[in-house]
């Protein structure tokens, strides 16, 4: 195990038991060791403060009579204090008169002296001490003694002490350890088994285990309770969510096929009514153009309107059927994705529509280079519709304008028809891609309405999208997409 980084929570236990136990301790000792000191320190000043004024004492007769024999036979007493490793008396006038050494090869420097008047004074040199004490007889000052005290004692104290706080604080380790491990058996083992079984529910998916039940009861065995009834209604919701499921895509299976049968069924429908149109049409139109253009035939102006009238309607219901074949087809028809070059096919939409009234003045620019990977029939269709539209639109203008071109952007290339027609109030702009909705009259600009509709899903079979934006007598601008991912 990581004692600093540990993974488990027995572990995380542990090493938190032993870090609080260790710093308690460790503060502890730090505590009563400075307690200790300084108790020992102050007891020690004492001592030193008694000693120096038994040797004052007994020091004034040889100073009185000059006699250093006698001051060092009074020093020589302090050999049964151990803790003074030297001692001076000193005359009145800063003299060394009397010494006494612990160790005669130690030769110490008194570098400290009383100060004149005072009586009693101690320096720190250290982890040493030293006392001062003046000598006086009768109010007259006869000289100072000096005591130099060592603090081994103190350093062998702490020692000991440090040593009894390392056998406390390994005891206290191991009650640690041995309580850690109750502590397991007793939390971190169900929160093991509790952590074991949630990653064989994140792994497998199965919630049909069961986290065993702790022995006690306590907080521990409720969040078991919990856990284990939590899958079960996990298990119960995915038993009623796969039920639902299934029912789901039964109907989802039934709807398609009664919807792809009746798209079957749309299809033939609109194929075999406008074929079957297009026939009695054909000759609606043949007689209603050989009426218009007899010169055996005499009308009158209103039988030549009615003459004109059918003309116009039977071109009109053959836009119509054509359209309506072009929108069946732009859903049903099966998509081939070949490179196709839009500029060229835009290029020769223009020219022939140009072709077919020289008499308009338009002015026509196409990028270069608009290519795609599209179905090429398809796409030709709704270039068709969206460049029709456009040549209509501006069809009452004495100069008109047509674009196509491309644009990049961070989601693809985008391309467009502009003009500057007579627009539209972009409130209705999502009505333009409806079928049969249209937003100017017929008389104004006749259409079928299904153009921009074709238009758009043939865009929408290939994954793109069309939008539209313009203004009334401001011209419109539609933009659409052809995205392409190759199939892997």
């Amino acid at each position: 195990m990581n004692f600093w980084n540990p993974r488990s929570i027995a572990g995380k236990l542990t090493r938190v038991n032993l870090v609080v136990t260790g710093t308690a301790l460790l503060l502890a000792y730090v505590a009563f060791l400075a307690y200790d000191l300084y108790t020992l320190r102050e007891d020690l000043i004492h001592s030193l403060t008694t000693e120096a004024g038994i040797v004052s004492a007994n020091s004034v007769t040889p100073l009185l009579f000059d006699d250093p024999q006698a001051a060092e036979s009074t020093l020589a007493a302090l050999r049964l204090s151990p803790h003074i490793r030297w001692a001076e008396i000193v005359s009145a006038d800063g003299k060394p008169f009397a010494a006494y050494r612990q160790n005669q090869e130690e030769n110490p420097e008194l570098s400290v002296k009383l100060a004149p008047g005072q009586a009693r004074q101690y320096w720190a040199k250290g982890a040493n001490i030293l006392m001062g004490s003046r000598i006086d007889f009768q109010g007259r000052e006869l000289g100072a003694v000096y005591l130099f005290a060592g603090t081994g004692e103190l350093t062998q104290h702490t020692g000991q002490f440090g040593l009894l706080w390392a056998l406390i604080l390994s005891l206290c380790f191991a009650i640690a350890v041995l309580a850690t491990n109750a502590i397991r058996h007793l939390v971190t083992d169900p929160l093991t088994e509790l952590a074991g079984t949630a990653q064989v529910v994140s792994r497998e998916k199965d919630y049909s285990v069961r986290a065993p039940m702790p022995a006690t009861s306590d907080e521990l065995s409720n969040l078991v309770q919990s856990f284990n009834e939590m899958l079960e209604q996990i298990q119960a919701r995915d038993r009623a969510l796969e039920e639902t499921r299934n029912a789901l895509e039964a109907r989802v299976r039934e709807r398609t096929a009664e919807l792809t049968e009746a798209n079957k069924e749309l299809e033939a429908f609109s194929y075999s009514v406008a074929h079957d149109l297009r026939g009695p049409l054909q000759h609606v139109a043949n007689i209603s153009f050989l009426l218009k253009n007899s010169s055996a035939m005499r009308w009158s102006a209103e039988d030549s309107g009615l003459v004109e009238k059918l003309v116009e309607g039977a071109d009109r219901m053959a836009a119509l059927i054509d359209d309506l074949l072009n929108l069946s087809r732009a859903t049903s028809a099966p998509l081939r994705r070949t490179p196709v070059d839009l500029s060229k096919m835009a290029q020769t939409i223009l020219a022939n529509l140009q072709a077919g009234d020289k008499k308009r003045r338009v002015q026509i620019k196409v990028a270069e280079g608009a290519r795609a990977m599209v179905d090429e029939g398809l796409i030709g269709v709704a270039l068709v519709n969206l460049l029709n539209n456009a040549w209509k639109y501006t069809s009452r203008l004495e100069v008109a304008e047509i674009e196509f071109g491309y644009r990049e952007e961070a989601a693809g290339t985008v391309y467009f028809v502009c003009d500057n027609g007579a627009g539209f109030n972009p409130r209705y702009a999502d009505r333009l891609f409806r079928p049969f909705q249209r937003l100017h009259a017929q008389s104004d600009f006749p259409g079928t309405g299904i153009g921009l509709a074709t238009a758009s899903r043939i865009i929408a079979r290939h994954g793109g999208k069309i939008w539209a934006e313009g203004q009334v007598g401001q011209g419109a601008v539609f933009s659409f997409t052809l995205p392409y991912t190759p199939e892997n």
